[in-house]
């Protein structure tokens, strides 16, 4: 599936989040967890992301740890726990 990349993880401690998977929509980014589904909107991920297109959003690479996210044609990286975590 464009835009989808996926990682078995392993258990992950209660204080850092690991993605299992992450997938791009035109309004959302939605990383899968051991803690469930979550959808972000992309003007809450980062300026840099609200602002590109759709085929810029759906080339990403997932951390080999599962912690982050990076997109190589926007040159940005993301953690996956502040993005998730309340009180971001």
């Amino acid at each position: 599936m464009p835009g989808t990349t996926r990682l078995e993880a392993g258990v992950s401690s209660s204080l850092t989040v690991y993605a299992r998977e992450v997938q791009t929509t035109e309004t959302h980014l939605i990383i899968n967890t051991h803690r469930g589904k979550h959808e972000i909107r992309w003007e809450l991920c980062s300026e840099r992301l609200s602002q590109a297109t759709q085929a810029e959003r759906a080339r990403l690479a997932l951390s080999p740890s599962g912690c982050s996210i990076r997109w190589p044609l926007l040159d940005e990286d993301l953690a996956i726990g502040p993005l998730i975590l309340p009180g971001r």
